[in-house]
C-alpha cells in the first residue's frame, strides 16, 4: 500500500514537473510590431492584437509590442511577429528594414510574418524579405487577392508546427497565397478548390505556411490572417481550432523548442 501511495505521489509530481517546465518554456519574451502613426493612415497593421490575445490566453506570458526594427529594441526578443503590415512608416529606409529583420534571424532569432509582411501586394511586394524561402503570389498568376473561406490542408505531417493538427481547418479572415523558394519547406497549402472575391477558383498548388532557416535562426511565412475576424465587423480577434494551434505551434518553433 505504502509503495503504491508512494507511485502515485511520485507521478503527481512528475506531473507537475511537467507542467512546470512547459509553462517556463513559454516565458520567453515575443515581440509583435505594432507602430501606429495618425498622419499616415495607410502605415497600419492588422491581426496584432488578436495575435497578442492568442498568444497571452495561451501561456506565453511575456508578449510586448515593439514600434521599430532597431536591434537595441530587439536586444532581448525571442521570436517577432509582424503581421499584416500594408505600409511602413514613409521616414523609414526599407532597404534598412530589410537588413534588420535579417540580421534579426541571422543571429538567432524566430520571426514570424503574416499575412501582407510576407511580401505580397503592398511592402517588399517585388523584394520580399526572405524571398528564398517564400513570397506572395497572384493566385491567378495576374490577380493579387486573398483567398477566402477555404480550408487549410496540411501537406507535411513530419514537422513540429503541423505534427498535432488536423488534417484540413478553417480560417477565420482570409489567407495571401504563397510561393515557396528553394530554401523554403511547404507545411500547409490551400485547398484547390477555393473562394476568392466571393467566387468559387480553381487553385494551383499554392501554399499556406512555408518555413525555412536562415544563418542561426527560424523563419515562419504564414499566409492567413491569423489576429483578424471578418464577423461579426472586421475587427481584431484571436484566431481558434486549428488554426490557433498553428500559430501557437509556429512561435514554439520558431523559438528553437523543437
Amino acid at each position: 500500500m505504502v509503495t503504491k501511495t508512494r507511485l502515485v505521489f511520485s507521478a503527481v509530481v512528475l506531473l507537475a514537473e511537467v507542467l512546470c517546465s512547459a509553462e517556463k518554456n513559454l516565458s520567453f519574451p515575443v515581440g509583435i510590431y505594432f507602430n501606429p502613426i495618425r498622419e499616415e493612415p495607410r502605415a497600419v497593421t492588422y491581426g496584432y492584437e488578436g495575435v497578442r490575445i492568442a498568444l497571452e490566453e495561451n501561456g506565453f506570458d511575456d508578449v510586448r509590442y515593439i514600434k521599430s526594427f532597431h536591434p537595441e529594441e530587439l536586444k532581448d526578443i525571442r521570436v517577432l511577429i509582424i503581421s499584416s503590415v500594408q505600409r511602413y512608416p514613409s521616414a523609414w529606409d526599407l532597404n534598412q528594414v530589410r537588413e534588420q529583420q535579417r540580421k534579426f534571424v541571422e543571429t538567432g532569432g524566430g520571426l514570424l510574418l503574416i499575412h501582407e509582411a510576407i511580401g505580397w501586394r503592398g511592402v517588399f511586394k517585388d523584394n520580399p524579405v526572405f524571398q528564398e524561402i517564400g513570397r506572395g503570389v497572384a493566385y491567378d498568376g495576374k490577380t493579387f487577392a486573398p483567398v477566402q473561406v477555404t480550408p487549410l490542408v496540411v501537406v507535411d505531417k513530419n514537422h513540429a508546427i503541423t505534427r498535432n493538427l488536423p488534417e484540413s481547418f478553417a480560417m477565420q479572415y482570409d489567407c495571401a497565397p504563397l510561393k515557396p523558394g528553394p530554401k523554403g519547406r511547404v507545411l500547409i497549402k490551400l485547398a484547390d478548390e477555393a473562394y476568392v472575391r466571393g467566387q468559387k477558383v480553381k487553385l494551383d498548388n499554392l501554399a499556406a505556411l512555408i518555413v525555412g532557416e536562415h544563418g542561426r535562426g527560424r523563419v515562419v511565412l504564414m499566409g492567413p490572417l491569423v489576429g483578424l475576424a471578418r464577423l461579426p465587423r472586421e475587427m481584431e480577434n484571436p484566431p481558434q481550432g486549428g488554426e490557433l494551434q498553428m500559430l501557437l505551434n509556429a512561435v514554439k518553433w520558431a523559438a528553437g523548442l523543437d
